[in-house]
Protein backbone atom coordinates (compact mmCIF):
# COMPACT_ATOMS: atom_id res chain seq x y z
CA UNK A 1 0.00 0.00 0.00
CA UNK A 2 1.21 3.53 -0.81
CA UNK A 3 2.12 5.24 2.44
CA UNK A 4 -0.22 8.15 1.67
CA UNK A 5 -3.09 5.73 1.37
CA UNK A 6 -2.84 5.04 5.10
CA UNK A 7 -3.39 8.68 6.08
CA UNK A 8 -7.24 8.57 6.19
CA UNK A 9 -7.11 5.48 8.40
CA UNK A 10 -4.51 7.07 10.69
CA UNK A 11 -6.58 10.23 11.05
CA UNK A 12 -9.69 8.15 11.71
CA UNK A 13 -7.88 6.25 14.49
CA UNK A 14 -6.90 9.51 16.20
CA UNK A 15 -10.41 10.95 15.90
CA UNK A 16 -11.92 7.73 17.27
CA UNK A 17 -9.53 7.88 20.23
CA UNK A 18 -10.50 11.53 20.78
CA UNK A 19 -14.19 10.57 20.95
CA UNK A 20 -13.43 7.77 23.39
CA UNK A 21 -11.42 10.17 25.56
CA UNK A 22 -14.34 12.60 25.80
CA UNK A 23 -16.91 9.87 26.55
CA UNK A 24 -18.19 9.71 30.15
CA UNK A 25 -18.07 6.98 31.31
CA UNK A 26 -15.32 5.81 28.90
CA UNK A 27 -16.42 2.88 26.72
CA UNK A 28 -13.05 1.21 27.30
CA UNK A 29 -13.56 1.19 31.05
CA UNK A 30 -10.23 0.85 32.85
CA UNK A 31 -8.22 0.47 29.60
CA UNK A 32 -6.33 3.69 28.76
CA UNK A 33 -7.22 5.01 25.32
CA UNK A 34 -3.51 5.02 24.41
CA UNK A 35 -3.51 1.20 24.37
CA UNK A 36 -5.70 0.76 21.25
CA UNK A 37 -4.08 3.83 19.72
CA UNK A 38 -0.64 2.27 20.19
CA UNK A 39 -1.93 -0.83 18.42
CA UNK A 40 -3.08 1.34 15.51
CA UNK A 41 0.26 3.15 15.48
CA UNK A 42 2.19 -0.13 15.45
CA UNK A 43 0.08 -1.44 12.57
CA UNK A 44 0.55 1.79 10.60
CA UNK A 45 4.32 1.74 11.13
CA UNK A 46 4.49 -1.90 10.09
CA UNK A 47 2.42 -1.22 6.96
CA UNK A 48 5.00 1.29 5.69
CA UNK A 49 7.94 -0.93 6.56
CA UNK A 50 8.95 0.93 9.69
CA UNK A 51 9.26 0.02 13.36
CA UNK A 52 9.71 1.94 16.57
CA UNK A 53 13.23 0.58 16.91
CA UNK A 54 14.71 3.40 14.84
CA UNK A 55 13.54 6.06 17.31
CA UNK A 56 13.93 4.16 20.59
CA UNK A 57 17.60 4.68 21.19
CA UNK A 58 20.05 7.17 22.62
CA UNK A 59 22.90 7.64 25.08
CA UNK A 60 22.41 7.78 28.84
CA UNK A 61 23.00 11.53 28.73
CA UNK A 62 19.73 11.97 26.79
CA UNK A 63 17.84 10.12 29.51
CA UNK A 64 19.38 12.38 32.15
CA UNK A 65 18.51 15.50 30.15
CA UNK A 66 14.94 14.31 29.68
CA UNK A 67 14.57 13.49 33.38
CA UNK A 68 15.87 16.94 34.34
CA UNK A 69 13.42 18.54 31.91
CA UNK A 70 10.59 16.53 33.47
CA UNK A 71 11.45 17.81 36.95
CA UNK A 72 11.63 21.41 35.74
CA UNK A 73 8.31 21.04 33.90
CA UNK A 74 6.62 19.64 37.02
CA UNK A 75 7.86 22.52 39.16
CA UNK A 76 6.76 25.10 36.57
CA UNK A 77 3.36 23.42 36.22
CA UNK A 78 2.74 23.63 39.96
CA UNK A 79 4.25 27.06 40.62
CA UNK A 80 3.20 28.89 37.44
CA UNK A 81 0.81 26.72 35.43
CA UNK A 82 -1.69 25.98 38.19
CA UNK A 83 -2.29 29.65 39.17
CA UNK A 84 -2.74 30.60 35.51
CA UNK A 85 -5.20 27.75 34.92
CA UNK A 86 -7.09 28.66 38.09
CA UNK A 87 -7.38 32.30 37.00
CA UNK A 88 -8.65 31.26 33.56
CA UNK A 89 -11.16 28.72 34.83
CA UNK A 90 -12.01 30.43 38.13
CA UNK A 91 -11.77 27.11 39.94
CA UNK A 92 -9.06 25.19 41.73
CA UNK A 93 -6.85 22.89 39.69
CA UNK A 94 -7.22 19.25 40.70
CA UNK A 95 -3.97 17.33 40.22
CA UNK A 96 -5.25 14.07 41.63
CA UNK A 97 -5.61 11.64 38.72
CA UNK A 98 -5.49 8.66 41.10
CA UNK A 99 -7.18 9.80 44.34
CA UNK A 100 -6.87 6.32 45.86
CA UNK A 101 -3.10 6.76 46.22
CA UNK A 102 -3.32 9.87 48.38
CA UNK A 103 -1.53 9.12 51.64
CA UNK A 104 -1.03 5.50 50.55
CA UNK A 105 2.65 4.86 49.83
CA UNK A 106 1.98 1.14 49.30
CA UNK A 107 -0.17 1.96 46.28
CA UNK A 108 2.62 4.01 44.68
CA UNK A 109 4.41 1.04 43.07
CA UNK A 110 1.27 -0.40 41.48
CA UNK A 111 0.14 2.91 40.04
CA UNK A 112 3.70 3.83 39.05
CA UNK A 113 3.64 0.86 36.68
CA UNK A 114 0.41 2.14 35.12
CA UNK A 115 1.71 5.71 34.83
CA UNK A 116 4.97 4.48 33.29
CA UNK A 117 3.23 2.28 30.72
CA UNK A 118 0.91 5.11 29.67
CA UNK A 119 3.85 7.53 29.42
CA UNK A 120 5.80 5.19 27.13
CA UNK A 121 2.74 4.43 24.99
CA UNK A 122 1.94 8.14 24.67
CA UNK A 123 5.41 8.99 23.41
CA UNK A 124 5.43 6.09 20.98
CA UNK A 125 2.12 7.30 19.56
CA UNK A 126 2.72 11.06 19.47
CA UNK A 127 6.39 11.26 18.62
CA UNK A 128 7.27 7.80 17.32
CA UNK A 129 4.22 7.65 15.06
CA UNK A 130 2.60 11.04 14.39
CA UNK A 131 5.74 13.18 14.18
CA UNK A 132 7.53 10.54 12.13
CA UNK A 133 4.60 10.09 9.75
CA UNK A 134 4.35 13.84 9.10
CA UNK A 135 8.06 13.89 8.29
CA UNK A 136 7.79 10.78 6.10
CA UNK A 137 5.00 12.46 4.16
CA UNK A 138 7.18 15.49 3.42
CA UNK A 139 6.10 17.81 6.22
CA UNK A 140 8.50 20.14 7.99
CA UNK A 141 9.74 19.51 11.52
CA UNK A 142 7.74 22.55 12.69
CA UNK A 143 4.49 21.19 11.29
CA UNK A 144 5.25 17.73 12.67
CA UNK A 145 5.69 19.13 16.19
CA UNK A 146 2.54 21.26 15.99
CA UNK A 147 0.36 18.45 14.60
CA UNK A 148 1.50 16.04 17.32
CA UNK A 149 0.90 18.73 19.96
CA UNK A 150 -2.60 19.30 18.58
CA UNK A 151 -3.22 15.54 18.75
CA UNK A 152 -2.06 15.58 22.37
CA UNK A 153 -4.53 18.37 23.13
CA UNK A 154 -7.35 16.38 21.51
CA UNK A 155 -6.45 13.28 23.51
CA UNK A 156 -6.15 15.12 26.82
CA UNK A 157 -9.15 14.48 29.02
CA UNK A 158 -10.58 17.51 30.80
CA UNK A 159 -11.67 21.14 30.28
CA UNK A 160 -10.16 23.65 27.87
CA UNK A 161 -7.30 24.65 30.16
CA UNK A 162 -6.26 20.99 30.49
CA UNK A 163 -6.22 20.61 26.71
CA UNK A 164 -4.28 23.86 26.36
CA UNK A 165 -1.76 22.48 28.83
CA UNK A 166 -1.56 19.30 26.76
CA UNK A 167 -0.86 21.34 23.64
CA UNK A 168 1.94 23.26 25.36
CA UNK A 169 3.45 20.04 26.73
CA UNK A 170 3.25 18.55 23.24
CA UNK A 171 5.10 21.51 21.75
CA UNK A 172 7.83 21.21 24.37
CA UNK A 173 8.29 17.46 24.03
CA UNK A 174 8.12 17.63 20.25
CA UNK A 175 10.83 20.28 20.17
CA UNK A 176 12.97 18.14 22.49
CA UNK A 177 12.43 15.14 20.23
CA UNK A 178 13.61 17.01 17.15
CA UNK A 179 16.54 18.65 18.98
CA UNK A 180 17.69 15.23 20.21
CA UNK A 181 17.88 13.91 16.66
CA UNK A 182 14.39 12.33 16.69
CA UNK A 183 15.22 10.27 19.76
CA UNK A 184 12.45 9.01 22.02
CA UNK A 185 14.81 8.41 24.94
CA UNK A 186 14.72 12.07 25.94
CA UNK A 187 10.95 12.57 25.68
CA UNK A 188 10.07 9.27 27.36
CA UNK A 189 12.39 10.18 30.25
CA UNK A 190 10.82 13.63 30.53
CA UNK A 191 7.23 12.34 30.52
CA UNK A 192 8.06 9.51 32.91
CA UNK A 193 9.72 11.88 35.39
CA UNK A 194 6.81 14.32 35.20
CA UNK A 195 4.17 11.60 35.61
CA UNK A 196 5.91 9.72 38.41
CA UNK A 197 6.77 12.98 40.17
CA UNK A 198 3.13 14.10 40.06
CA UNK A 199 2.05 10.68 41.36
CA UNK A 200 4.50 10.88 44.25
CA UNK A 201 3.21 14.34 45.14
CA UNK A 202 -0.29 12.84 45.26
CA UNK A 203 0.92 10.07 47.56
CA UNK A 204 2.53 12.64 49.85
CA UNK A 205 -0.62 14.79 49.61
CA UNK A 206 1.39 17.83 48.50
CA UNK A 207 -1.05 18.64 45.66
CA UNK A 208 -4.84 18.74 45.58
Amino acid sequence: MDRRGLVPFEIAAILAATILTAWDPPPLGAIPVMVPLLMAASAARWAVGRSFGAVVRGPASYVAIGAAAGVVALVLAIVIGSPIAESLSERAVTWSAYPMVRGNLNAFIAFAVVVSAIAVATELVLRGWIVERVLELGGSTGWAVVIAAFAEALLTDGPFEARLGGFIVGLGLGSMYIAAGRNLAVTVAARLTFGLGALLLEVLQLVK
